[in-house]
């Protein structure tokens, strides 16, 4: 079911941004290697919090 669910959104994303070229979508959604989720996730952290 995942995979579907996935399609179905990037449809829909797709759908959005031919519909109005300047809405936000995302360009990347591709997920973090699994090595990779605690610097992301710290990175995200001091980012939103101004350091």
């Amino acid at each position: 079911m995942k995979p579907l669910n996935e399609l179905r959104d990037r449809v829909a994303e797709e759908v959005r941004r031919r519909e109005s070229p300047d809405a936000l979508v995302p360009i990347d959604r591709d997920p973090v290697p699994p090595e990779f989720v605690d610097g992301v996730r710290r990175y995200y952290e001091r980012l939103g919090g101004g350091k």
